[in-house]
């Protein structure tokens, strides 16, 4: 399960405002604000139908539930029509828009139950769930995330 670093905004989004013990009027919780996350793949050369093959088996349908279920609002995959060269290079791009703070970092224990349920469903319909993402994530030169800050 993946966590993420979000900047100090995006907290200030999921953590009440404290009541002072002499105010006894409740303060109303911020409005939750949609959170995107593009996670980026640096695929070794050659590698990437398979490693699309088995994000597409394996990850995207986790991601899919979560938004079925509400937690995430969009998932767009992109790959660059040209490639990039040295360390800027990227193969594929995911970015991941989460309704809000708490389900990017996964820390909503029902969004971390749809993630458990969905990964042991997968798990019992494919005995090699487990090999086939860690080959999945050999098949990687890097990965890095970048949460963007909510405007």
């Amino acid at each position: 399960m993946h966590r993420y670093l979000l900047p100090a905004i995006a907290l200030a989004t999921i953590a009440p405002l404290p009541v002072s013990a002499q105010d006894s009027t409740p303060t109303a919780a911020p409005a939750a604000v949609p959170v995107t996350v593009e996670g980026y793949y640096r695929i070794k050369w050659g590698s990437e139908a398979e490693f699309l093959a088995l994000y597409q088996k394996n990850h995207l349908p986790i991601l899919e539930e979560a938004q079925a279920r509400g937690f995430i609002q969009s998932i767009k995959v992109d790959l660059p029509f040209t490639h990039m060269v040295g360390a800027a290079r990227w193969d594929v791009r995911v970015s991941i828009t989460y309704r809000d703070a708490t389900a990017a970092i996964v820390t909503d224990p029902a969004f971390a139950s749809v993630f458990d349920e969905v990964v042991a469903r997968l798990k019992k319909d494919n005995p090699k769930f487990d090999e086939e993402e860690a080959t999945r994530f050999s098949l990687l030169d890097e990965h890095w995330d970048v949460v963007l800050s909510p405007q």
